[in-house]
């Protein structure tokens, strides 16, 4: 398996002609942590203007992969404040599909700064067009005697006993009755061997709840605001598809799946590079719509973050005439 990060990453950095640079292969040695960081990395070029120094296009989707932007802008609105201020919430919404074969410039807007919170809004664009924007509030840490209670983790299987994504999907590659246009599909996304380690854990074919681990797959610097950036990243990945596993819906049953919007609340710092548990639950689904909530502990079973979604959910026609012919309605 060829060793590649992001097969439709492009770097826009350094470019000696008007073609922006795809970076399909990476060497062995270089070290996942410092892949993962540029992912999410912004560069300054003007006052609160800032541009993408990498984009990826997930196999299968339409754009570059939205946790990338979300992760991307909340590292442009760092760049605007005092290193004492944290990030403590973010509310976006997807407005276009990103292109990856231009850059993304995020204009942030300095809407207020406090003694003790501060508030930005960042505006990513392409071609002159807004393709997502994102409100971010920031605040120092609160040295007073403050309440604190949390809900309990789930009782769930130790990340290490868990196959890793890429031996789940090789698993899949040796079965029968996987058609050979999925086959195809599975072998690009091991290609893509991505800098973050998920470990699923196995749920009924139609719960409503998805609970996975997650970490990168190399160190990265004592950086809180690089680990937000990389665990804002990461929120993103597989959390509307939840929802359309609620209403076990094969995977050739989707015709389109997309992210609208993507609000974020973090409570307490953590590691990016250590274990991570997400557990997810999507609550409804209707419209063409699903919405999901998800809640991310450390390996000390502490909340450091809460996330929620509503994405767009679109049935293919065969999925929808088998389902008006035999599927009952859950409600």
């Amino acid at each position: 398996m060829p060793n590649s990060t992001f097969p439709a990453v492009i770097s826009f950095a350094d470019k000696k002609n008007k073609q922006p640079v795809i970076t399909t292969e990476r060497s062995d040695a270089e070290d996942f942590g410092i892949r993962m960081t540029n992912a999410v990395e912004v560069q300054e070029i003007d006052i609160n203007l800032y541009m993408s120094k990498e984009l990826w296009l997930p196999v299968g989707a339409r754009g570059a992969f939205g946790g990338q932007i979300v992760a991307q802008a909340l590292s442009a609105a760092f760049h605007t404040l005092d290193e004492e201020f944290k990030i403590h919430s973010l509310h976006s919404y997807f407005i276009l599909p990103g292109n990856v074969e231009m850059p993304v410039l995020y204009h942030v807007q300095c809407l207020r700064d406090g003694r003790s919170y501060a508030t930005r809004h960042v505006t990513a664009t392409q071609r002159g067009k807004a393709i997502f924007v994102c409100s971010f509030s920031f605040a120092k840490t609160d040295p007073s005697t403050t309440l604190q209670h949390q809900t309990m983790p789930p009782d769930v299987p130790d990340p290490e006993s868990l196959p890793s994504e890429d031996d789940t999907l090789q698993r899949l590659l040796t079965k029968d009755s996987i058609p050979p246009k999925y086959k195809e599909y599975i072998k690009l996304r091991m290609e893509e061997n991505l800098p973050i380690d998920y470990r699923q854990i196995k749920m009924p074919s139609s719960s409503s709840i998805a609970r996975r681990w997650f970490k990168t797959r190399g160190t990265l610097p004592s950086n809180n605001r690089l680990h937000a950036c990389v665990i804002t990243f990461a929120s993103d990945s597989g959390f509307i598809s939840t929802a359309a596993k609620a209403n076990e819906v094969p995977p050739n049953g989707i015709a389109m799946m997309a992210s609208l919007d993507h609000s974020m609340w973090f409570h307490s710092p953590a590691r990016a590079d250590d274990w991570l548990l997400y557990d997810v639950h999507s609550p409804r689904t209707s419209d063409g719509r699903g919405v999901v909530f998800g809640r991310i502990y450390n390996r000390q079973g502490v909340l450091i973050a809460t996330a929620a979604q509503e994405g767009i959910v679109r049935l293919s026609k065969h999925e929808q005439d088998k389902r008006v012919n035999s599927v009952p309605n859950k409600l």
